[in-house]
């Protein structure tokens, strides 16, 4: 507990071996208070409650921060009052000691009645000491004397937190020796480099400009990258089609599966990217003092910087980004965040935005000697959080609006990431894209040729050479009849049937897009990788000899991809926070109507510029 707020929102349950025995470890959301008021602090009181209840052998493992002792203390404190079994883990005890910060273990046990532990998670310092805390066994709380959160009064907490707060000022008086300068160290550090970074001016400005210089490195440093994978996946491809025999086999795996899968797999490096820089901020300290310049910033729209956590990780994905709501006191305005959060760009719409610049954005378009494919890409992040602002400001007029105080935010000092660090924090971000979009894109890419297989039509292809009969084929199949049928709803848009079936699929999740792509012109012999499916945009004609495609459409496909709510499994997360399915299908819905209002704006004024 005690963690940075919005860390973490829901509890996540482990398995640990320690000295031969296997110990299950539950990580709850952090809180400094025994009132708990958000969302995700009601889930560790409520665990703790429920666990007393069943008299299961609970150790509750306190984490403070060794330099801000005077804040973290009460909650052990009042937790170890409440009946817990309670132990206390000093953490960064290694800046403590950098700022002349001088903690006393002993003295501190003795005063709280519990084990004390000096510990440093970036150093793994005492680290053999947790696990001795881990396997030990003191006596179980009786759960008769156990304190229960859920039934309590407002009153009886209070009292509990300030019997638990002069608790923790007497052992911080006995245990903690504070330096005899005024300014620590790393506080006088952090504190120069914050007349810069967040003066009401530069601030700012030099904020938007470590963003443009995130998106700009999307396309610069992947493309390299994704060329090659794109080649490899490619020579894949074409080495299994010609060991194989001709036949469904071969064309379920050449023809379904590899691409629907390779389309997403290339995109990895820009993932990659993405998440260490986004890492390499968050460690370094930068974006709690983000979140409060926000502050100032959204306040005009009804907004405060509460609602940056939730943004911030909508940048990665929907789903804990809503979740992280949770942090926010306010019912009104955690709903807003709610609400608001997936206009963010999350990462699976990555694939489908670079897919359509690659194809529809020259390379040799540089405004001010700057790529202008990646100035396109910041433009659509911009294009996101500028809808959820105005979406924002309308919603200032509804009863969901409520004023509130000024964001208090504790600003941790500024840090160097550790790269073993960060490297663990990519990697295992890159591995939840990887195994949630490739498994379910593979479902998918099987679903789509099996559609795209069937029913087969001989005699129409006779006399065709095998690109036209492949078309001719997948046209006439489950998958090209149920596409032509939805096609009139979406051809005001400029989608063709191809085009309104992969936005539909892409409902299972938003990179599955690509995929359905990719197997479509896979099956019509039209493509058989990411770097062809782009030429086949490019190339692709009606049968009247035009376009197929154009800037009309890429515009408008991609504003209707930056604002509806093309995810199932964000929809089922809205309906699981707000507890029913009315604001679901409201937020669904006006998304919607939205998207394909803004899109058909678009396309129509771009036709008549002559775009």
């Amino acid at each position: 507990m005690a963690n940075f707020a919005g860390c973490t929102v829901e509890k996540a349950v482990g398995a640990v071996t320690v000295a031969g025995a296997e110990l299950e470890v539950v990580d709850l959301p952090g809180t400094h208070s025994l009132l708990p008021a958000t969302e995700d602090e009601k889930v560790s009181f409520r665990f703790l409650c429920e666990c007393a209840e069943a008299g299961e052998d609970l150790l509750v493992l306190c984490v403070a921060e060794a330099s801000n002792l005077s804040n973290d203390l009460a909650l052990a404190a009042g937790l170890k009052a409440a009946g817990f079994r309670v132990a206390l883990v000093v953490n960064m005890i290694d800046e403590a000691r950098l700022n002349g910060i001088r903690v006393d273990k002993e003295a501190l046990s003795d005063e709280l009645g519990m084990p004390v532990v000096l510990a440093s998670a970036r150093t793994a310092e005492g680290l053999d000491a947790v696990c001795a805390l881990l396997t030990s066994r003191p006596p179980r709380a009786d759960p008769s004397e156990v304190f229960d959160f859920r039934r309590a009064s407002r009153r009886e907490l209070r009292d509990l937190q300030e019997d638990a707060v002069r608790a923790a000022d007497r052992a911080c008086a006995v245990a903690v020796s504070l330096p005899h300068r005024v300014v620590l160290p790393t506080i006088s550090r952090s504190m120069r480099i914050d007349r810069v970074l967040l003066h009401p001016v530069a601030g700012p400005l030099i904020l938007a400009a470590a963003m443009f210089l995130l998106f700009q490195a999307l396309f610069a440093w992947a493309h390299p990258i994704m060329d090659l994978l794109s080649e490899g996946l490619a020579a894949l491809g074409e080495a299994l089609r010609a060991r194989l025999p001709a036949g469904a086999w071969s064309s379920l795996l050449c023809d379904g599966a590899l691409p629907g899968v390779s389309a997403v797999a290339v995109f990895v490096p820009q993932i990659a990217i993405l998440f260490t820089l986004i890492g390499a901020l968050e460690q370094s300290g930068y974006l709690p003092r983000a979140g409060a310049m926000v502050d100032r910033a959204l306040r005009p729209f009804g907004l405060d910087g509460k609602v940056f956590i939730p943004f911030l990780s909508g940048f990665a994905c929907a789903i804990p980004g809503i979740m992280s709501a949770r942090t926010i006191a306010s019912e009104r305005r955690r709903l807003v965040a709610i609400l608001l959060t997936p206009l963010m760009t999350c990462s699976a719409r990555l694939p489908v935005y670079t897919l359509i610049i690659t194809a529809f954005v020259p390379a040799s378009l540089r405004p001010w000697g700057l790529d202008g494919r990646g100035v396109v890409m910041t433009g659509m992040y911009v294009f996101g959080v500028l809808m959820a602002l105005l979406l924002a400001l309308a919603l200032k007029w509804t009863r969901l609006y409520e004023a509130h105080p000024s964001l208090v935010t504790i600003l941790p000092p500024y840090r160097v990431p550790r790269p073993r660090e960060l490297l663990r924090y990519v990697r295992a971000r890159v591995w939840h894209f990887l195994s949630r979009a490739g498994q379910i894109i593979f479902m998918v890419s099987i679903l789509l040729w099996a559609l795209a297989s069937f029913p087969r039509a001989q005699r129409t292809q006779e006399g065709l050479a095998p690109e036209a009969a492949a078309a001719v084929r997948i046209q006439g199949s489950a998958l090209g009849m149920a596409g032509r049928a939805i096609e009139p709803v979406f051809k005001p848009l400029g989608w063709d049937w191809r085009v309104s079936v992969a936005v539909l699929s892409s409902l299972v999740a938003r990179e599955v897009f690509v995929g359905t792509l990719g197997t479509i012109y896979a099956m019509g012999h039209e493509t058989r990788s990411t770097q062809g499916l782009v030429r086949a945009l490019q190339e692709a004609k009606k049968e009247d000899g035009t376009p197929r495609y154009g800037v009309p459409m890429a515009a408008g496909l991609m504003i209707f991809f930056a604002i509806a709510l093309q995810c199932v499994s964000t929809i089922a997360i809205v309906r699981r926070e707000t507890g029913g399915w009315k604001w679901p299908a409201i937020q669904f819905a006006t998304l919607f109507v939205l998207a394909y209002g803004l899109s058909y704006a678009a396309v129509r004024v771009l036709t008549a510029l002559g775009a």
